[in-house]
């Protein structure tokens, strides 16, 4: 909620994008290290800073939650994309009054809604990988 009262005074496809490019900063930081650290010496040592070692060692385990957490972040892109499209069609051929297209944009809001949800879990997601260690 305290996300949805930041970008408050955007429009509904302006605060998804918004997320899912804040997201896809720290999802891509996050991934590029976890893969790259068995192969660059580099991305091994920022991975030890960024304390990813455990992940990096666990990847043959921790596999489901990789698979689970793309899939998500893949069908919150995809809802996104859908959304800009949507608001990219051209207005002087398309009515807003006609019904399909009413209701359509009644159903941006809640899409919007989801996919910053969904977001916040993956970011929740990888926070809870970050912060877990051989217990």
């Amino acid at each position: 909620m305290v996300l949805l009262n930041y970008l408050s005074s955007y429009s509904w496809h302006a605060k998804v994008v918004l997320t899912l490019a804040a997201f896809a900063v720290i999802f891509g930081e996050f991934w590029l290290v976890a893969q790259s650290s068995v192969s660059n010496t580099l991305a091994k040592s920022v991975a030890l800073l960024k304390q990813l070692p455990d992940i990096v060692e666990n990847s043959v385990s921790l596999k489901p939650q990789f698979d689970a957490l793309n899939k998500l972040v893949k069908a919150a892109l995809d809802v996104t994309m859908c959304i800009v499209e949507f608001k990219e069609l051209p207005s002087e051929y398309i009515s807003e009054d006609v019904p399909p297209m009413s209701v359509a944009s009644a159903h941006i809001p809640i899409a919007t809604y989801w996919v910053i949800r969904s977001i916040v879990a993956c970011a929740s997601q990888i926070a809870s990988l970050i912060g877990m260690r051989n217990e």
